[in-house]
Parts: structure tokens; C-alpha cells; sequence
């Protein structure tokens, strides 16, 4: 037997017996020094995360993890049981490892990658609901890394908004688009002005979440007087 069908066995017996942190252990350890998904509490196993294991190996998949570890940072003991009292509260418990894994697993790339991160460390110091933070993985995934780091950088910028990216924003229900009746001079000797349409947007609560958590993933990379900051945290908006 080769050494990745032993692994296998191991990690297949081991989904009937050890609870999931030991379980992600096996499956983390010759790969990722972090102690971030070793600490995730859960309480069983499936199919996926045994998959995960199969590609772990691969490369592709482990750097993505990496980047995910590295977003995440250190978080205490009293965060990771409040997280667990979480999960259970939100009937969660049973399946969040495997759900973790595969949304990693899709994400396109290391940034993206890192970007969940982010959001899952936001969600287990509570400073996001798991609604949000199912909201937050949605828009990662479905958008393109170009207007993601567009809308980090230019979020306070209204021509950068006007230009392209509030029409991105728009259906995620990160901005609101405002049309209105406008004028303008022509030249000098136009008397009134030129009515024309004019298009702005305003970024909105579920916006400034999400550049809350690409601020604190991307901080190095922000210019310090456009870093945004979560006051509060906010719930799912009903549509």
C-alpha cells in the first residue's frame, strides 16, 4: 500500500472515531505549521473533507489554505469556544468544517482565498453574523479579483464609482444607484444650462461591511486616510 492510500486509511477510520479537530490535524499537519484549522471546533466528518485530503497535496490547494491560515491569524481559546457555542446556536456544528473546506477548495485564487480568511476570522471573533458571512463568501467567489481590489481602493472615490464599478456593486447590494435630472453649462454663453441624466452611487451597510473585512486583510496595502473601519456590525438586509 502507497503512502497516499495509508493516508487515506487513516484519515477514513479516523472519521469514525476522532472528534474533527484531531481529524483536521491529520489532515493539515505535514502541510501547514498554523494551528488555525486545528482549532476549528466540529464534531463530524464526510466525503468532502476526505477529498480535501486528496488534494491537499497537490499544491494549488495548499497554498490557497496557507493564505486562508494567514488571514485568519491567532485567535484565543475563550474565541474558538465561543465560536463553537455559535455553530451549535446556528445548527451549524455538525457540517462547518466541510463546508469550510470546500468553499476554499472553489475559490479561484490565493487572494480569494485570503479574502475568506478575513471573513471567517470577522465571523468567529463576532464581529459578523453567519448570514453575513455567507453573504461575504457569495460576493468573493462570484466576483472578479480586479473589482474587488477596484472597490477597496477606489470606495470613496464617486468617479471610480460612476466609471464601472457601482454598476458591479449594484447587485450585490453594495451600492445603491441614484438617477436624477442634473444641468450643466455647455460654454460660457449657455443661459440655464444643458439638462442631461445623471448617474451616482452610494455605497451601502452591506458595502462598508465587506471593505471592513478587505481593509483589515489588506491593511499593509491601504493608503492610511482611506482605511475603513466597522463601527458596528451589521445583519443580512431583507429584499
Amino acid at each position: 500500500m502507497n503512502e497516499k492510500n495509508t493516508k487515506v486509511s487513516v484519515v477514513k477510520s479516523a472519521s469514525e472515531k476522532l472528534p474533527l479537530a484531531d481529524y483536521a490535524e491529520i489532515l493539515l499537519d505535514s502541510c501547514v505549521e498554523s494551528e488555525v484549522l486545528k482549532e476549528i471546533p466540529f464534531v463530524s466528518t464526510g466525503v468532502a473533507t476526505i477529498k480535501m485530503f486528496l488534494q491537499f497535496k497537490e499544491g494549488k490547494f495548499k497554498r490557497k489554505v496557507e493564505a486562508f491560515v494567514e488571514a485568519v491569524g491567532d485567535m484565543s481559546s475563550e474565541e474558538w469556544d465561543a465560536f463553537s457555542v455559535s455553530l451549535e446556536r446556528e445548527g451549524k456544528r455538525e457540517n462547518f468544517i466541510n463546508e469550510l473546506l470546500e468553499i476554499i477548495e472553489k475559490v479561484s485564487s490565493e487572494e480569494k482565498a485570503k479574502i475568506i480568511g478575513g471573513i471567517f476570522r470577522r465571523l468567529v471573533k463576532e464581529e459578523i453574523e453567519y448570514g453575513v458571512f455567507e453573504d461575504q463568501v457569495n460576493f468573493t467567489n462570484d466576483m472578479l479579483i480586479l473589482h474587488i481590489f477596484n472597490f477597496m481602493h477606489g470606495f470613496h472615490n464617486p468617479y471610480t464609482l460612476e466609471e464601472s464599478l457601482g454598476d458591479v456593486l449594484v447587485p450585490y447590494r453594495m451600492a445603491k444607484r441614484k438617477i436624477e435630472i442634473a444641468k450643466k453649462n455647455v460654454n460660457a454663453l449657455s443661459v440655464g444650462g444643458e439638462q442631461y441624466i445623471k448617474t451616482s452611487y452610494e455605497v451601502t451597510s452591506i458595502g462598508f461591511a465587506y471593505l471592513a473585512t478587505l481593509h483589515q486583510v489588506f491593511k499593509d496595502k491601504i493608503d492610511p486616510q482611506n482605511l475603513y473601519v466597522a463601527n458596528a456590525p451589521y445583519k443580512p438586509a431583507v429584499f
